[in-house]
């Protein structure tokens, strides 16, 4: 019963329609290219013209079997909409047994109203005369539903062919089969490479058939650290459209579900009734923050100055933006935002990352330098006690490793100079990145406005190639006076960074001010400081672009 209401059966006729439209235009195009080159064959004459003729009779043929397999596709959705009219049967049922006070279950059970007229008697003959009444609605309901599954099953299955003709034929539009790598990792016989480097040499070795192949199988590929940035890109833009489309439909299917609490409407009183209203506004509100992030990261790559690249987007609200290729920069920095960070507020993280990579321009890094703001993991979302705990930096730390790791396998030419900035408790994120037994893959490390990273001295964190001795030219600090995180914080995750006994080298940030005080109110948006690092005239700027620049001596 609950996915009968969830439904849209209507939908998938609307779907149909566009389908069989969008797929007329398909063929009203290669019709129009075809005569093209008949116009252009029409004076031409030779080997070329031979070529030309027969690789259009090619794409024709292509075109051809793209055409019969989505036509099946829309098919398969009209299919599916011919449960318009057994949902609204089932519905009506439903509000017909709830007006006699009876309960449709989930698996369209439906029990009785109790008769309750204090006479033992009466309410015997008129409990059966109620069971009766609900034992009818459920011979009514009960059938449908095994149709409605019946019939969704059908049209999934026809749906899911079409789809596989259709990967198959955009693959190898001649018949060419997929390399025998691919298809044992599509088959289940192989897996794709964890490790970074073993991806790369795994992705490099595939033909652009196979690589398209993997994404029909796995449209989250793109997030695969190994992966080369332009192809990362590619391949994420192309699923963030599905991530954007799943959930506006999750997200209509619970405003469908309770219309008028969508509205703000006839909210629950009874306290089962709560309970439920809690769940779905917690999934509703989930569901609304996807597509908020999904938005702010298209706002952002859509964008064209500098060049964007999307490295990852997922399901579960994480994302990270370049500014320029970091497969191809000189100096490659990534920004981790604190807490309360969030994907839709990665237009935040952009615009630090736009001014550091300014800042790192004018130290000497013009066109070589790559910013990247990496939205990668679940921040905490309150400052007490999420903040004060250490299990968002543990969960963070292998995924922001593995990210550097990517960053180093895919970049070429000579290696480039690697600096991560970490932002509030995206510094302890850091911290544990590169402490306790782990290493992380950066040349420089920049600590600003931290709580502290878990560790003791500077020389308890570990950077590739680096020895421990020489971590004080290579970590950096800063705490503007006013900044109220490194006292707070470092009650929670030890000795902040920024001072003098950890063994970073610090450097200066403009004083700040904070508002509301006491205990910075709206924290931390209330502390004009904590935030004030990126300012155009803050010294602590400057300093960022140096390092990332590799130009701090």
């Amino acid at each position: 019963m609950s996915q009968i209401r969830s439904w849209s059966p209507a939908a998938a006729a609307t779907a149909s329609t566009g389908v069989v439209a969008v797929n007329n235009e398909f063929r009203t195009a290669m019709s129009q290219a075809s005569r093209a080159v008949d116009t252009a064959l029409a004076g031409w004459q030779g080997d070329a013209a031979t070529a030309t003729d027969l690789r259009r009779l090619e794409y024709e043929l292509s075109a051809n079997h793209i055409s019969a397999a989505v036509i099946d596709a829309a098919d398969a959705l009209a299919d599916a909409a011919t449960l318009t009219t057994v949902c609204t049967t089932i519905l009506a049922i439903e509000t017909e047994a709830k007006a006699k006070g009876c309960a449709v279950n989930d698996d369209g059970t439906v029990t009785a109203a109790v008769s309750n007229t204090g006479d033992l008697v009466l309410d015997t003959v008129f409990q059966a005369s109620l069971d009766n009444e609900a034992a009818g609605f459920q011979a009514r309901i009960q059938p449908l539903l095994v149709t409605a599954g019946t019939t969704d099953e059908k049209a999934g299955a026809k749906l899911s062919a079409a789809i596989a003709s259709l990967v198959g034929l955009a693959q190898n539009p001649q018949g060419t089969p997929a390399s025998s790598k691919v298809t044992d990792v599509i088959n289940g016989n192989a897996f794709l490479p964890d490790d970074p480097k073993g991806m790369y040499e795994f992705w490099e070795s595939l033909s652009p058939s196979d690589k398209d192949l993997l994404f029909a199988y796995d449209p989250n590929v793109g997030n695969r650290d190994g992966i080369p940035a332009v192809e990362k890109d590619h391949y994420n833009r192309l699923n963030l459209v599905n991530l954007q489309t799943s959930a506006q439909s999750t997200l209509d299917n619970l405003n469908g579900q309770h219309p008028d609490w969508a509205a703000g409407q006839n909210p629950p009183v009874k306290a089962s009734a709560a309970a439920e209203y809690e769940l779905w506004n917690e999934a509703r509100t989930k569901q609304q923050n996807l597509l908020n992030g999904y938005k702010a990261v298209d706002t952002q790559i859509n964008q064209t100055t500098p060049p964007r690249y999307l490295l990852s987007v997922d399901d579960a609200g994480h994302g990270a933006i370049a500014l320029n290729n970091p497969d191809a920069a000189k100096n490659v920095a990534t920004y981790v935002p604190g807490t309360f960070a969030r994907l839709e507020e990665i237009g935040d993280g952009v615009e630090r990352s736009q001014a550091m990579l300014n800042s790192a321009e004018n130290a000497g890094g013009r066109g070589n330098t790559s910013v990247i703001a990496w939205y990668g993991y679940d921040a905490p979302q309150s400052l007490f006690p999420q903040a004060a705990q250490e299990s968002f930096a543990d969960n963070g730390a292998p995924t922001l490793d593995r990210f550097q790791d990517g960053l180093r396998a895919t970049h070429d030419g000579p290696a480039s100079n690697n600096t991560v900035v970490g932002h509030s408790y995206g510094s302890t994120v850091i911290g544990h990145a590169a402490s306790h037994g782990n290493s992380l893959a950066v040349d420089n490390v920049v600590f600003v406005g931290s709580p502290g990273v878990d560790v003791d001295r500077a020389t308890d964190l570990h950077l590739d190639g680096v020895p421990t001795d020489q971590n004080k030219g290579r970590i950096f600090a800063t705490a503007a006076s006013a900044d109220p995180v490194p006292q707070i914080g470092g009650i929670a995750h030890g000795m902040p960074p920024s001072e003098k006994y950890f063994g970073a080298t610090v450097f200066e940030s403009s004083s700040g001010s904070v508002a509301d005080l006491p205990i910075i109110r709206d924290f931390p948006q209330g502390s004009d400081a904590h935030g004030s690092y990126w300012d155009p005239n803050n010294p602590g700027l400057r300093s960022q672009g140096r390092i990332i620049a590799g130009a701090q001596s």
